[in-house]
């Protein structure tokens, strides 16, 4: 079973909350992991292409387009027809001794056939033959469209194909960045968690605090340190998928990336022109208009009607050129060419009800494919509405984060002052951290998000770009 890319990443993600088991360890053999680089840090842009240039799949879907190239070249050779040329060596026993159908023409009527070399133990002959079409009833043009048209398919799928790499791309690197945010703030709450922890550490030695206390700064140090673990090695598993999509081995991680996921309302405005520009409607027709699946499935109808061409195409005459040149020689006999050519027609009379079954069954497999394409663009149109609402709803989630962030962090410095000044309990504290640190992760995550929606509601009209 296939599993979208865009289905995964959302499990992966969320497979990084904490756990209620802690364990209490600086990650730092994760990061040594990461260490082994070969290659500078690559933007965006760099990744996407040097996907498009090593990702085997899409070079398979280049490779389908050079197959129809040379079927196109294939079906355009049956209409200059045949020309062969034949050797035969045949050698007979005692009792089935041929007659050499051997003659010279003197006069009308008259043969000299010398009695003395009448049989031929052996019978060699050599020769060449010529077959031209002249008429197959369209099944030769037919076949030809057929061929081209499916060049055309394959171009769809390979636009299919790069549709889905840029958007898998896309998806990871937006994803490696929220992470990258992720492990930065969580390191940032675990530095405020070391500092409360010394806090407290002092008071309860001046013997102002309960030892209760202490206990709890260090479990949420720990379910931090956890965090922290997760995020990293969630973070690794989104580099080995990235060079599985760069075509590269998975497993010794040879690319990093540069971006940053905090962009300015400027850029936030420019990126969500696409939706401001267009209705939602709009957008659906341009889907029908560009989208490589859809312009696949109508290949597909009109491929089908050239089958049914060329099945129907048996039931009409077959007229051809034909001509041969041939010299036959026997042990006893010398040479004596044959040489003959005509026009020969072929009318198929009856076939068992053959014929009007395979066309039947061609036009059945195009009302299949009718109704195929009919399914195709209702869930086109859903997948359009879904992005389109999803990128709105992204967009819209990153202001409330932003003022999130900045009144969590607001908290947090307060209530840390409370703290040292003995006027607050370590719990309110805790829950300002806790508050402060999901703020910056909604934060991530929104921009993240509406990176990646953008790109889905791109790749689900059909025009979808390298980002840069």
């Amino acid at each position: 079973m296939k599993i979208s890319l865009s289905v995964l990443l959302p499990f992966l993600i969320c497979a990084v909350l904490p756990h209620p088991y802690a364990v209490s360890q600086e990650p730092s053999i994760t990061l040594k992991k990461q260490i082994n680089i070969h290659r500078d840090p690559m933007n965006l842009a760099e990744l996407t292409q040097l996907a498009l240039k090593q990702n085997p799949g899409l070079q398979a879907a280049r490779i389908a387009i050079d197959v129809s190239d040379q079927e196109i070249l294939a079906a355009k050779g049956e209409q200059f027809g045949r020309i062969n040329f034949d050797v035969a060596d045949f050698t007979y026993g005692p009792i089935s001794i041929p007659r050499l159908g051997k003659s010279v023409v003197l006069d009308q009527k008259q043969t000299n056939s010398p009695p003395d070399r009448e049989f031929n133990n052996n019978i060699f002959s050599f020769g060449g033959s010529i077959t031209i079409p002249i008429y197959t009833g369209g099944r030769i043009t037919n076949q030809i469209k057929l061929e081209k048209l499916g060049r055309e398919l394959a171009a769809n799928r390979l636009a299919q194909t790069r549709d889905e790499l840029i958007f898998n791309v896309a998806s990871v690197y937006y994803n490696i960045l929220k992470l990258k945010d992720f492990i930065r703030a969580t390191r940032k709450s675990k530095e405020q968690l070391l500092e409360s922890k010394r806090v407290v550490q002092q008071r309860f030695n001046e013997g102002k605090v309960a030892r209760v206390d202490t206990f709890k700064v260090n479990t949420r140090l720990a379910e931090v340190e956890q965090i922290l673990i997760r995020f990293l090695n969630a973070q690794e598993i989104l580099y080995g998928l990235l060079d599985v999509l760069l075509g590269e081995e998975a497993g010794r991680p040879k690319t990093t990336i540069s971006g940053d996921l905090r962009i300015s309302s400027q850029q936030l405005t420019q990126k969500a022109s696409l939706i401001q520009k267009y209705s939602l409607p709009e957008v659906q027709h341009q889907a029908f208009q560009h989208r490589p699946e859809i312009l696949a499935a109508q290949k597909k109808l009109k491929m089908q009607e050239k089958k049914i061409r060329i099945r129907f195409a048996e039931h009409l005459p077959n007229i051809e050129l034909r001509g041969q040149v041939q010299g036959v020689a026997g042990d006893n006999s010398g040479l004596f060419p044959q040489v003959f050519a005509g026009i020969f027609l072929s009318v198929p009379l009856f076939s068992g009800g053959t014929i009007e079954a395979k066309v039947t069954g061609e036009r059945l497999r195009y009302a299949k494919l009718d109704k195929e394409l009919i399914q195709l663009k209702l869930q086109v149109t859903q997948e359009v509405h879904a992005a389109y609402l999803n990128t709105r709803e992204a967009q819209q989630r990153i202001t409330a984060a932003q003022v999130a962030v900045d009144e969590s962090n607001e908290v947090l410095r307060i209530e840390a002052l409370k703290v040292q000044l003995g006027k607050s309990i370590i719990e309110n504290l805790l829950d300002a951290q806790t508050a402060q640190l999901q703020a910056e992760q909604n934060f991530s995550a929104a921009v993240a998000d509406y990176q990646i929606q953008l790109m889905a509601l791109k790749k689900a009209i059909g025009m979808i770009e390298v980002e840069g």
